[in-house]
């Protein structure tokens, strides 16, 4: 049984068999990466400040509460275990592991001696060895589910989506080996505790040569190094940026169960007619926009598209979302001048791409049936109804571009005052009184 004393200074060394020159690298190359991360998470920040302004910070206790509960405990993903478990798998993994890495670098840098006793042997040790290795095996599972099962839905970016997946994977296999070898180098005392290191190391010394382990140890090491580096800046510009931005949109999306649908004010001095532009937009609905993970549940929860319509609540979102990162630069420019020049603001307006019709098909936005099942499918908590409204309201009132069939519906209401056509103009008389048979009542 392990002494009590010894199990109290459990640690291990930090920056073993690493030179000066290598750890220069670590804290440059680590600011680098962090400062590209910042400024990409900035760019997404300043284009969300164009929206609309929107109350989303009232009862901050059920906003936490569904922030735990469906984005660390990953309740809505996991309501479909083909591509929910691996995910989830993936994001406890790399969260015990970047916890871990965070209390390292405490210990280090801070001089705060907290990586040490039962803390480090069950957290730093057992349990982020064992997580880190269901993250690997979950980017298997993920890589098959891409490129052998192929679900429906599933959005490919080839070959983002491949560099993406090798470079997680590659990341977490450095570590493995990096760890290995400086147990089986070191003599680690408690290398029991973490096993999946433990077994990598042994399996490198029984094929590599004993005189080049130091070495191999230290390239290794800069290689896991260069890859985190790189994958911290490349994160908010790839689907790694639904990290930051799906808590976001849960955290403040709407707590009601159907939220109201949005309305014209025609009361205002010049009223909204939906959607032309994504300056019509709340910044909450830019935040969606950057918080889809790609996933294809609300497409695949789309009854419209089921029965063969022209609809993808997904496409929607991602080509809204494409526009609006391709004409980022254009349309900070045209906000700066909201205040200062609105003539030159609103005419850089009327010069923008229309979203109805335009960007968006205007048949899959008539083919909606404002079921809200994307919605309730969403793991991220994306609104795509309000939306699809206001972009159904600019084709109908805007753009008089109306389906064959809704199109009569004006002219009808107009010339009869009722929908229908064929019946008299007198607007009570499409409908008939009850009749009376048999002393009871029938519909005619």
């Amino acid at each position: 049984m392990p002494d009590p004393i010894a199990i109290a200074g459990a640690t291990r060394p930090v920056l073993w068999n690493i030179t000066p020159a290598m750890v220069v690298w670590l804290y440059a190359s680590s600011a680098i990466g962090l400062g590209v991360f910042a400024w990409g998470i900035a760019r997404r920040v300043r284009v969300w400040r164009i929206g609309l302004p929107e109350r989303r910070t009232d009862q901050w206790r059920r906003r936490v509460r569904r922030l735990a509960l469906d984005a660390l405990a990953q309740r809505k993903v996991l309501r479909e275990l083909g591509g929910g478990l691996p995910h989830a798998l993936l994001f406890f993994g790399f969260l015990a592991l970047i916890v871990a890495t965070t209390v390292l670098m405490v210990h280090q840098d801070f001089g705060l001696h907290i990586m040490i006793g039962r803390y480090y042997l069950w957290f730093q040790s057992l349990a982020a060895n064992v997580l880190g290795l269901f993250a690997l095996l979950a980017l298997l599972a993920a890589a098959a589910r891409r490129y052998l099962l192929r679900p429906q839905g599933l959005e490919r970016r080839e070959p983002q989506d491949g560099l993406l997946l090798a470079a997680l994977f590659l990341l977490l296999a450095t570590g493995f080996a990096v760890s290995g070898l400086r147990i089986v180098l070191s003599g680690d005392p408690w290398a029991a505790w973490r096993p999946v290191a433990r077994a990598t190391g042994q399996a490198l010394a029984a094929v590599l040569p004993a005189s080049s382990l130091a070495g191999m140890h230290r390239v290794l090491w800069l290689t896991h190094v260069t890859l985190w580096v790189g994958v911290l800046a490349a994160w908010p510009f790839t689907k790694l940026g639904h990290a930051v931005f799906a808590p976001l949109a849960l955290y403040f999306g709407s707590l009601e169960r159907a939220p109201e649908l949005p309305r014209i004010d025609f009361e205002a001095d010049k009223p909204a007619l939906g959607a032309k532009d994504p300056f019509d937009l709340t910044w909450k609905q830019l935040l969606d926009l950057d918080a889809c993970t790609e996933c294809g549940r609300c497409e695949r929860a789309c009854p419209a598209r089921t029965a063969g319509f022209a609809i993808s609540p997904k496409r929607m979102v991602l080509a809204l979302r494409d526009h609006v990162r391709a004409n980022a630069a254009s349309l900070l420019a045209a906000h700066a001048l909201r205040r200062t020049d609105p003539a030159r603001f609103q005419q850089l307006r009327a010069e923008m791409p229309v979203l109805a019709g335009v960007v968006i098909a205007g048949d899959a936005i008539w083919a909606c049936t404002t079921c809200r099942g994307c919605e309730a499918a969403c793991p991220v908590g994306i609104e795509h109804m309000r939306l699809m409204v206001q972009l159904r309201q600019n084709l109908a009132m805007e753009q008089a571009a109306l389906p064959d069939g809704l199109a009569q519906l004006p002219r009808q209401l107009e010339l009869r005052e009722h929908p229908f056509c064929g019946v008299p103009v007198d607007r009570h008389a499409w409908f008939a009184p009850a009749l009376t048979a048999g002393g009871r009542e029938v519909a005619p």
